[in-house]
């Protein structure tokens, strides 16, 4: 007799789908929070005329962080259905949990430039660009680049995803960990859109190859004589089934 058990949770798909909308929308209106000049009467002005665009940027970007950690989540869950008990899977769960937290804080910093008397505040300007990029650039790419070499190298070993989607998830995670070269080396910094983008396609590919069920084969033994009280063997086999 043959059974299948659905890995309860929402769909990969429509979570990626969801982050990838707000990220694209939220990035073309928060950029111009980074164009705020540094000389305090000029930024308020620009931060007036520009209000609206800084806090949608913000708000969306601030949004994405949630269907992305969702994603996550139910990613590492789905391995552990799954029966992968490694390493990778640990690390996975650590780049999901701080990976969107590095986005909310670059949200947040980023809408705070909006806030009364801020743009106005000597040196206020800078340090909130400064802790916008780093949250949103290489400390959002580093424990992405974990998350998505835990699920790969996790689900790839154990032959759930294909070996080209476990590869790309590797590259993935190389652009994504070489990005926290930025703090010595702002040339680095080219590793961060590399790494965004790219694990957008990585995304996708998990959410249509990743398995979401097990397929379980009970076979009972041969009839043989059982002493009382005693039932018959049950042989119980499980295999991943998408």
């Amino acid at each position: 007799m043959t059974t299948t058990q659905h890995h309860p949770g929402p769909s990969l798909l429509a979570l990626a789908l969801v982050y990838i909308a707000l990220m694209i929308v939220a990035g073309s209106n928060v950029s111009v929070a980074f164009h705020v000049p540094h000389d305090s009467a000029t930024a308020v002005a620009f931060v007036a005329q520009h209000s609206s665009s800084i806090r949608w940027g913000s708000f969306l970007e601030f949004g994405s962080a949630i269907p992305l950690g969702i994603f996550m989540a139910v990613s590492t869950s789905r391995l552990r259905f799954l029966g992968i008990r490694a390493a990778g899977e640990q690390i996975a769960v650590l780049g999901g949990i701080a990976a969107p937290l590095m986005l909310t804080g670059s949200a947040l910093a980023t809408w705070s430039l909006t806030r009364p008397g801020v743009a106005a505040a000597p040196g206020a300007v800078a340090a909130l660009q400064s802790i916008g990029f780093d949250g949103g650039g290489p400390g959002f790419a580093v424990f992405l680049g974990l998350f998505v070499a835990g699920v790969s190298v996790s689900a790839g070993l154990s032959k759930l995803i294909p070996r080209w989607l476990m590869a790309l998830g590797i590259v993935v995670a190389a652009a994504g960990e070489l990005s926290s070269l930025t703090l010595l080396n702002f040339t680095a910094g080219y590793c961060i859109p590399v790494a965004r983008f790219l694990s957008i396609f990585w995304m996708l590919g998990l959410a249509f190859q990743l398995p979401n069920g097990l397929r379980s084969t009970i076979e009972h033994a041969p009839p043989v004589a059982v002493a009382p009280g005693e039932t018959p063997r049950i042989h119980r086999t499980e295999s991943a089934r998408g």
